[in-house]
């Protein structure tokens, strides 16, 4: 995957995770979903949130594709997905403020959209039910299925939506 000269332009770049990201990705994990952890789930508890946090990112790390955004040299996110033999799955999007709303999150998800549709494959990802970003997902095709008490599960099938973007 590689970025568009016009966000390359705009100072974004992305590069491999190490394991000494991981305090990073925390941080970013913390800031994007801490408020929607509190409305569902009670409350940040932070030990409980550092392990379950390690377990993704050693997750993630282990799938197919994990990358960290950098907007002018700072880690400003992460992707991730991994493609499996009959769907992607784990398709993650995490981004601070900085870094929303300049195209780096439609240009990941019209690369999920094309591999999925290359491949013939769905794909999936799980949103908090009160997170606007399911918006951005909407629009790239990806469709509520099911839910759970705090997030739409959503999945992009092939062929069953044309995006006019």
């Amino acid at each position: 995957m590689t970025l568009s000269l016009e966000l390359q332009k705009k100072g974004f770049s992305i590069c491999d995770v190490e394991q000494s990201d991981f305090s990073e990705y925390y941080r970013i994990m913390r800031t994007c979903y801490e408020k929607y952890v509190i409305e569902y789930f009670g409350g940040w508890v932070e030990e409980i949130q550092i392990k379950m946090n390690q377990d993704a990112f050693s997750r993630e790390k282990q799938g197919t594709f994990l990358k960290k955004i950098l907007l002018n040299n700072a880690t400003v996110g992460f992707f991730a997905f991994d493609l499996q033999n009959d769907k992607i799955d784990g398709i993650s999007i995490q981004m601070l403020a900085c870094a929303r709303s300049k195209g780096i999150g439609s240009f990941f998800l019209d690369n999920i959209v094309s591999l999925a549709n290359q491949q013939n494959k769905p794909a999936f990802l799980r949103v908090f039910m009160s997170n606007p970003a399911q918006e951005l997902y909407k629009r790239f095709g990806f469709q509520t299925y099911d839910k759970t008490n705090s997030h739409y599960l959503m999945k992009y099938q092939p062929g069953a939506f044309h995006n006019e973007l």
